[in-house]
């Protein structure tokens, strides 16, 4: 009964002269087709959220540095603090972790990753170490 009210008002769907064979075949192409799709949508959506900037804190000489890394890559490492003339290590990890984040921001915004000294003195760097 669907059958023949499909065929009267399309008539170019001609269900009952398909065969059954047919339709399963159509039948499995679309689902692979509608697979297919899904796969490639998520995994194109996966493998851009994963590849961000990632900092790491290390111990250097006296004090810390920081590296940052895009994709299990090393992309920057910085030893001691930018900006300023001497060749100085960040006085502690928090100081190294502040400045880490603030270029990891930056790169992961798409700016330029360079830091400034009024950014050091915003984010309360210590620029010399008491030792």
């Amino acid at each position: 009964m669907f059958a023949h009210r499909v065929n009267k008002y399309f008539g170019f769907f001609k269900m009952k002269q398909m065969n059954v064979k047919s339709k399963y075949l159509i039948l499995f192409v679309l689902i692979l087709s509608t697979s297919l799709i899904s796969f490639i949508v998520l995994k194109t959506d996966i493998s851009t959220k994963t590849k961000v900037y990632k900092a790491s804190i290390y111990k250097y000489n006296e004090g810390y540095g920081y590296s940052i890394s895009y994709d299990n890559k090393l992309f920057i490492k910085q030893d001691a603090i930018p900006v300023i003339e001497t060749n100085q290590p960040f006085c502690n990890f928090n100081d190294a972790q502040k400045v880490a984040n603030l270029v990891k921001e930056k790169l992961n915004n798409k700016e330029n990753p360079n830091v400034s000294l009024q950014e050091l003195k915003s984010l309360n760097i210590q620029l010399k170490c008491s030792n």
